[in-house]
């Protein structure tokens, strides 16, 4: 019973945090000093290329990329991104990858983003459809190539739909796309928004 009140504490915790930084991000987009939507569609795109970069790195530094969570459905293919910037205990770690912080309570599929609410990595199937990381597109072992994305939440919709535009020459206005290199989903406050970079195979480590 008392295992039980101590992760309800816990759970109510992580809920809390996460309403503050939505609330944070609201306080921003309203009354911040924003960039226009190409320059921020622009920098967004340098950052989600900071990251997969850094996810580069690491699988070059260590051998593969990181594991899939193992406090998630391993079918979405979220991979444990807390890995680029502490060191699980590798020998050839040379990290870290990323210069974030890590404030999220309870998940290993989220790092903090200094600029907006949090960054993750996905593992998917290639050429496979999907908006976001929870849906049943992740990577499985006995696939021979694996598509790395990287995500950034929350970011303004119509600066997602910009980027769909720059990199994929999607002029189309949805809330949510799920083909080609760039993915959206439109969610409460913003959007999600996630690119896809390199291939990599699906090692027995990653999915374990």
């Amino acid at each position: 019973m008392l295992k039980l009140l101590r992760q309800i504490e816990k759970w109510k915790l992580a809920a809390f945090s996460l309403l503050m930084l939505i609330a944070a991000f609201f306080i921003y987009n309203q009354f911040g000093n924003r960039m226009s939507r190409v320059d921020e569609a622009k920098f967004l795109i340098g950052q989600l290329n900071i990251v997969l970069d850094a996810a580069e790195q690491y699988s070059r530094d260590n051998g593969s990329l990181p594991p899939i969570t193992s406090d998630t459905d391993t079918n979405f293919g979220y991979l444990n991104i807390n890995h680029l910037i502490e060191n699980p205990g590798l020998s050839t770690w040379q990290g870290p990858y990323l210069p974030y912080g890590e404030t999220w309570i309870g998940g290993d599929q989220y790092i903090d983003h200094p600029d907006y609410i949090a960054t993750q990595l996905l593992l998917k199937e290639k050429g496979s459809q999907w908006a976001r990381g929870s849906s049943e597109t992740g990577c499985e072992s006995p696939s021979s190539t694996c598509s790395l994305a990287a995500c950034i939440w929350l970011v303004p919709t119509k600066v997602a739909q910009e980027i769909n535009q720059i990199i994929d020459g999607n002029t189309d206005i949805e809330s949510s796309n799920t083909t080609g290199k760039v993915r959206y989903d439109k969610a409460f406050g913003g959007a999600l928004i996630c690119m896809i970079g390199d291939d990599y195979p699906m090692s027995s480590a990653q999915s374990n």
